[in-house]
């Protein structure tokens, strides 16, 4: 369809430029200048104020993002409602919203509703927090948990959404998708084996047996324990896609393109300093393989076969490092970093 004044913009022909890649059409001066018009639209002279005042307006919007919100789902055709479909505000109230995810994540990795009732709770309070901690395993989300299970609820419908609207092909075809992916899986896990954890606790106490003892205790494979790691690996790449945020900003988007070409320089880099480690650890396990087997010996003399930690100690730490090639050229590579 003809574009006539008044209608919505689509844009539909610049996204077939970008899809095929026709930088020069994009970079055309009438095509940024419509775009910054669009993108700004809603907030009249936003970019001929201050830096202060820039910051201001992003600071208020980004404070209201839950009034909006709500708003929005109320009344979607009202002025503030239509006011939220602007491009740059809706993309300011993302940020927002996901800013607040990620200080939900901080907060749930330092565990801030124990330290508050530690830190500013009564006795009665402190007594509450050990009885939590000691009945950690299989333990029901706290408020923050629970709000962030919300939140990842709303971001997986939103990727749902998103697939069904533009086609496998095409959402695979960003790889922040795919990243995305991974992240809601990492959460995925995370809520089902807290869930499995509840269950075989609840279990185990309806048999009679106290499912509750210190965290050292625990198998290695208990469910609570592969929960919280799928939520660190999950949390990891949440604040990782702050990254895809940042490429907006017009001092660490060109950075993050001029990253993106470097890759291959830099693999060709990790292949040449592959290959020096590899060099040294070969010369490296020919002169010390045999005090290797020497730590070794010291570490595992007891008649039992098993290893002496508590009198051969610094045996049984360095035996390992250059008992083979693999174990050298790993000795070498964390030994750059200083850890060895």
């Amino acid at each position: 369809d003809v574009w006539q004044p008044g209608d919505r913009q689509t844009l539909e022909r610049l996204k077939l430029a970008l899809k095929y890649k026709q930088k020069a059409f994009v970079a055309h001066p009438n095509v940024q200048q419509l775009l910054a018009a669009i993108w700004y639209e809603g907030l009249p002279g936003f970019r001929r104020k201050s830096m202060a005042m820039q910051l201001l307006e992003l600071g208020k919007l980004g404070a209201m993002f839950p009034m909006y919100s709500a708003i929005y789902m109320v009344a979607p055709t009202s002025q503030t409602g239509m006011f939220m479909k602007k491009p740059f505000v809706k993309f300011v109230m993302h940020s927002a919203s996901y800013s607040f995810f990620l200080m939900l994540l901080g907060a749930a990795s330092q565990r801030v509703e124990t330290l508050a009732l530690e830190w500013f709770g009564t006795e009665w309070m402190r007594e509450l927090v050990k009885e939590w901690q000691r009945r950690e395993r299989g333990s029901i989300p706290g408020l923050v948990e629970s709000m962030i299970i919300l939140f990842v609820i709303s971001l997986i419908w939103n990727e749902v959404r998103a697939l069904f609207k533009d086609g496998l092909l095409e959402y695979i075809s960003d790889l922040w998708n795919i990243v995305d992916f991974i992240t809601f899986f990492f959460y995925a896990i995370w809520i089902c084996m807290r869930g499995t954890a509840w269950y075989i606790v609840q279990r185990e106490a309806s048999y009679g047996i106290d499912p509750y003892y210190p965290r050292e205790n625990w198998d290695m494979f208990d469910p609570m324990l592969i929960s919280e790691g799928a939520f660190a690996a999950g949390m990891i790449f949440s604040f990782l896609k702050l990254v895809h945020i940042f490429s907006v900003n017009p001092h660490l988007g060109p950075l993050q393109i001029s990253l993106g070409r470097m890759i291959i320089d830099i693999i060709k880099f990790f292949f040449i300093y592959t290959l020096v480690l590899f060099a040294f650890g070969c010369g490296l396990n020919q002169l010390l393989w045999y005090y290797s087997e020497l730590e070794k010996n010291r570490c595992y003399h007891l008649p039992s076969g098993e290893a002496d930690f508590d009198n051969q100690e610094r045996a049984c730490q360095l035996w390992r490092r250059f008992t083979n090639l693999f174990e050298t050229s790993q000795s070498l590579f964390w030994a750059s970093f200083g850890l060895v």
